[in-house]
């Protein structure tokens, strides 16, 4: 089996490129992000159109505890998004059960992650909460700030280490399951890798999804949303929901 950062399951003439400074995707990635982010679903068999009325829905809940934001409603935002995001039940009911102390925690996180350039100590804030690491801690940034978060997990994490061979794609740290050497997941569980990670969260993977959006706009390759069937412009959550279904469905677990 090809170890997590070399795993080579893209179709023939998918390719990222960097030529003077700028990022050139092939035209088939471009068809193959635009194809995954219109038929995103999930979970799958949810349908493309339930399942991203919940995206969007997902995005109007978190808006609205926004604009009252205090330790109820920043508890209600990770709940929500935790929920959404298919966290184990065990840290579901950890984070239900939070303590008042940990839901000041989780505010003074949230309001970190909205203060530019301090959304890594909020992060990091986030993920060593109870029931959260890294991957949740991801999602819930990318719905406070939807124009330019986007989560991270083990499949998004595999398409863009994989994508790229020229230096400028991803190298996060993933690990093997302890019982099988297959469906690695994100390695955040010591300092050392969370920390790791962290960086490459913030310093590299989110610039790269940011110039994939510019990129896509830019050259007007705009994707029809199922929902509401009109065409709308990229964000890096809409490359990331692309990367996710398309390597859920297609790479290796």
């Amino acid at each position: 089996m090809a170890i997590p950062n070399d795993a080579n399951c893209f179709p023939a003439g998918v390719s990222l490129n960097q030529v003077a400074g700028l990022i050139l995707p092939s035209t088939d990635l471009v068809l193959l992000l635009t194809k995954a982010r219109e038929d995103y679903d999930w979970p799958f068999g949810t349908g493309a159109i339930d399942s991203q009325s919940e995206v969007l829905q997902v995005e109007v809940d978190v808006a609205k505890w926004l604009s009252c934001l205090n330790e109820n409603t920043a508890h209600q935002i990770v709940c929500r998004v935790s929920c959404w995001a298919g966290n184990n039940l065990r840290a579901k009911i950890r984070i239900w059960n939070a303590s008042a102390a940990e839901k000041r925690a989780m505010l003074r996180a949230i309001q970190l992650c909205l203060i530019p350039g301090r959304a890594q100590e909020g992060i990091d804030a986030l993920s060593r909460l109870p029931g959260l690491r890294l991957v949740i801690a991801s999602k819930i940034y990318r719905f406070l700030k939807p124009w330019e978060g986007a989560a991270v997990d083990r499949h998004a994490s595999y398409f863009f280490n994989s994508l790229s061979r020229t230096g400028f794609g991803t190298s996060f740290v993933r690990e093997w399951s302890s019982k099988a050497r297959t469906g690695s997941r994100l390695a955040a569980y010591t300092a050392s890798r969370h920390r790791r990670n962290l960086s490459e969260y913030i310093d590299v993977y989110l610039p790269l999804l940011e110039r994939l959006a510019n990129f896509l706009n830019h050259t007007k390759h705009a994707f029809q949303c199922p929902v509401t069937s009109q065409m709308k412009c990229w964000t890096p959550a809409d490359v990331e929901m692309a990367a996710y279904y398309w390597w859920a469905r297609n790479g290796l677990r």
